[in-house]
């Protein structure tokens, strides 16, 4: 009997591009493929929006279903009841978030190999792993151009809202156009504190670099961006649910 295979689907560019290698037939080893996605309950509202008006119908249209499993708590949730700011060290959001509910479904349904939507320009993630489009040399262009001649937008980046690994503009649009959702990083960033204590230099604790939610919202208000984000911006590794 020869294995089911699973594309761990993250919403973003490349497991989207690597849906349209595999139903294109570029890839016939995979044949029989599914697709999986672990909704964390906290994706980006791009990211859904995608999903409902372009992958999902696509992939319908190619005789393939959307598989969605979820955590038991959303990954805010879970920092809430921890009172702890996200992490860029341990990755317990993409931990609780992807893994575990896609191994735990992949599991239940008698198990499988997961296909990972890491490009040719990370060869160095994930080594070990299924990775079709490493495998291909196609890296995040190679995946672009795929989308685009596939008839669909791209999906852009893809990811929690509140996700830690966020760029300068992405947070300050955050406090300016979904202040609701800010207020709850807000108010995470005082109870951890208040909690755990202050970092070690004394300052508190901050879910976006070393800058507290009240210097992005004063950023907000004031309408211009700073060149100064002292944290390293750089990819979450959570886009594909699996690590």
């Amino acid at each position: 009997m020869s294995a089911q295979y699973w594309l761990s689907y993250g919403g973003g560019v490349n497991s989207t591009a690597l849906a349209v290698l595999l139903a294109r037939g570029a890839l016939p080893q995979y044949a029989g493929w599914r697709v999986v996605f672990s909704d964390t309950g906290d994706e980006r509202p791009e990211t859904y929006d995608y999903i409902e008006r372009h992958f999902g119908p696509w992939l319908a249209s190619v005789g393939k279903v959307l598989e969605v499993v979820k955590p038991k708590e959303t990954v805010l949730e879970r920092w809430e009841r921890l009172r702890v700011t996200g992490s860029r060290t341990l990755r317990g959001c993409t931990v609780e978030g992807k893994i575990n509910p896609i191994k735990r479904y992949v599991e239940a349904q008698g198990g499988g190999v997961q296909l990972i939507g890491v490009d040719a320009g990370e060869a160095h993630r994930m080594p070990g792993r299924v990775r079709p489009l490493v495998d291909l040399d196609v890296d995040r262009e190679g995946c672009e151009s795929i989308i685009k001649a596939e008839g669909l937008p791209s999906p852009g980046k893809s990811g929690c809202w509140h996700c830690p690994f966020a760029r300068v503009q992405e947070v300050v649009d955050l406090a300016r156009l979904r202040p609701e959702k800010f207020a709850r990083i807000k108010r995470l960033e005082k109870v951890a504190t208040e909690t755990h204590g202050p970092q070690p230099d004394g300052g508190p604790r901050t879910q976006w670099g070393d800058r507290p939610a009240e210097y992005w919202e004063q950023r907000a208000r004031q309408g211009d961006l700073l060149d100064e984000f002292r944290a390293v911006e750089m990819p979450c590794g959570c886009f594909d649910g699996a690590e």
